[in-house]
């Protein structure tokens, strides 16, 4: 085995796993066919989409899976009823619907990004299918609902059977070493950037860990809330330890105590700080009672009883626009095609383009995977056209037909565990089922087969344009998150986040926007430090300006220092393009209230040198 995997340049784990999972698609196939079901490859393509590293994983895809194919199924036949069978109407229900659905799964996170996604794509096959076919349309729902649920249960079951039980990772631990390397740096004084985005990148990870230990409960996963609240709590310590301009003092660099006596640690570290750093002596209080519920999650996975805030979660806005508006188009364009032609299989190329589309929008970076797709679909097109034409008419029964198509699937398991064409493998095995489904007689007239593998084909190309001309990667996810975060900063200097609680809110949002910055960061080369000092420079700025809009109202400050303030909100508006004037801004301000206000004045120097410093990070959201 070993020597043919070097010889074909074959994964021989992932060959395990490919290998499983070709077993249960042709599983899910034959089962389908018998008990059957109209369109029995749709269970076997469920299975490979459904095929993940970990059994968790699996379980948490296939029952997203259940759930948004009814949803999907339920929402094509409301349109067709609403649509009737004006192709216009159908098109123009889907671009609502998809577009909804693809932002909505950009927007969010975790199984219900997966939920939505499916609910659109699965929408628009049984509107598209069901074209021409009013009278079995609710049965062609039915047909679809009921091939995801066998799809989904013979490939959790095979996997649960036969799949290697996971590595135990040992979050516990993770989360202790995290927690006493974190104060163990903040009792070194803070002073090495390094190690202060070293942390980072470890809570970053950490996070990323939580969604894979936590996949298939329900429970663990809501547990895990509790230990991203400690997260979320050190990644603010971290940040607003700011060093070496404020050093800590020098009773603060105690000696480490051990990790049981973290308690025991943040309460005489919040002592040393009390008189000379009060708002960090705060932070490393409220650290307590977030470790003790998390330490205890973490060891047990038991309830907790206690309710506490959660970080709130960043949401991208700009890339869940991009998303929709690329689905709408793709599918827009598609069906304008199918309408000015009349196409009889143009309802396959608009499907093709809606799946594409919606799936891979959420890809790190789908445009250089979707050339992969197109490669691999046409691969898939090419074997089906060959089974259609000289496999096919062999078979005598529909049963026989399934069996005869089986070869083809398991070849797909080494096409998909190959080290360098893998990528394409999924969508030669998804394209091939899906033109694929076992009826007898067999139709070998080449011509149509053609014309159907043509009409498959255009929908992943459409889509392959339409990530072209609306272009994504982690490069430009990277600049979607600063985007938003210099947003949200010329929205506190419009006051519209004044209020307490709305200030609050923005801090919490934004330590959950740096472990994303760090994650998009990291993947597209720019490295941790270049996310961190941002992140850093980010929050800085904010609660300056937070403070600055709270001394406008202050009767005591005098007209001159507030026509400075005034200026300094309004330089923000700037950040993007001249960071410099910005810079230039908080210095004047600083240097009136020097006299008066020293303290505050220190804070805006301190904002002008982080804003000087990380121009570049700034400039992305231009």
């Amino acid at each position: 085995m070993r020597a043919l995997s070097a010889m074909f340049d074959i994964d021989p784990a992932r060959l395990r796993f490919t290998a499983r999972t070709a077993i249960a698609a042709c599983l899910a196939l034959v089962i389908g066919t018998l008990i059957g079901l109209d369109h029995p490859q749709w269970a076997a393509m469920t299975v490979w989409i459904t095929a993940l590293p970990t059994q968790g994983q699996r379980l948490e895809r296939s029952l997203a899976r259940v759930v948004g194919t009814i949803a999907g199924a339920l929402a094509g036949v409301g349109l067709m009823v609403l649509a009737g069978n004006d192709p216009l109407g159908i098109i123009i229900g889907l671009l609502l619907w998809l577009g909804l659905c693809s932002g909505i799964g950009n927007l969010i996170t975790g199984p219900a990004s997966y939920v939505s996604l499916l609910a659109g794509y699965s929408a628009a096959m049984v509107a598209l299918l069901g074209y021409g076919h009013e009278s079995s349309l609710l049965l062609l729902a039915i047909d679809r609902i009921a091939t995801i649920c066998l799809g989904g249960a013979v490939g959790t079951i095979v996997a649960l059977a036969f799949s290697p039980k996971p590595q135990p990772v040992d979050i516990s631990k993770r989360v202790k070493t995290v927690m006493c390397e974190c104060l163990d740096h903040i009792v070194a004084g803070a002073s090495d950037k390094a190690e202060r985005t070293r942390l980072i990148l470890e809570i970053t990870a950490l996070d990323e860990n939580l969604d894979i230990a936590s996949a298939g409960s329900i429970g663990v996963r809501r547990k895990a809330r509790d230990i991203r609240s400690l997260l979320s709590a050190l990644t603010e310590l971290l940040l607003d330890t700011q060093s070496p301009s404020h050093p800590s003092p020098e009773g603060a660099r105690m000696t480490p105590l051990e990790q049981n006596d973290i308690p025991e640690r943040l309460q005489l570290m919040a002592d040393e700080l009390e008189a000379d750093k009060p708002y960090q002596a705060n932070l490393l209080k409220a650290l307590a009672p977030l470790w003790q519920r998390a330490n205890r999650t973490a060891a047990t996975i038991g309830p907790v009883a206690d309710r506490h805030r959660l970080p709130l979660p960043h949401h991208d806005w700009i890339g869940a626009r991009y998303a929709a508006f690329r689905s709408m188009s793709a599918v827009a364009a598609t069906g304008l095609v199918w309408i000015l032609t009349g196409w009889a299989l143009g309802p396959y190329m608009v499907m093709g383009a809606a799946i594409m589309t919606s799936v891979f929008s959420t890809f790190p970076n789908p445009g250089l995977q979707m050339r992969w797709v197109v490669g691999g679909s046409i691969s898939g097109a090419l074997a089906a056209v060959l089974a259609h034409l000289f496999i096919l008419p062999m078979a005598g029964s529909v049963t026989i037909a399934a069996l005869l198509t089986m070869p083809l699937i398991l070849l797909g398991m080494f096409v998909m565990a190959h080290r360098r064409v893998g990528l394409a493998g999924m969508e030669y095995n998804l394209i091939y089922l899906l033109m694929m489904n076992p009826t007898v007689p067999a139709d070998p007239e080449l011509g149509h087969v053609l014309l159907q593998a043509s009409a498959v084909l255009l929908g992943p190309v459409s889509a392959y344009l339409a990530f072209v001309a609306l272009p994504v990667d982690t490069r430009r996810r990277l600049d979607f998150v600063i985007r938003l975060m210099v947003h949200e900063l010329t929205a506190i200097a419009g006051g519209a986040f004044d209020k307490p609680g709305r200030h609050l809110h923005w801090r919490m949002r934004i330590y959950h926007r740096l472990v994303t910055l760090v994650r998009w960061s990291e993947r597209s080369g720019n490295g941790g430090d270049f996310a961190v000092n941002g992140g850093m420079g980010t929050l800085l700025i904010g609660n300056s300006l937070h403070a600055i809009r709270s001394m406008m109202e202050e009767p005591d400050v005098d007209a001159g220092s507030k026509r400075a303030l005034r200026a300094t909100l309004l330089s923000v508006a700037h950040l993007s393009r001249k960071p410099d004037r910005v810079v230039r801004a908080f210095k004047r301000a600083a240097a009136k209230l020097q006299a008066t206000y020293p303290q505050d004045a220190s804070r805006l120097s301190e904002t002008a040198a982080l804003v000087a410093a990380n121009q570049d990070f700034f400039r992305r959201a231009g």
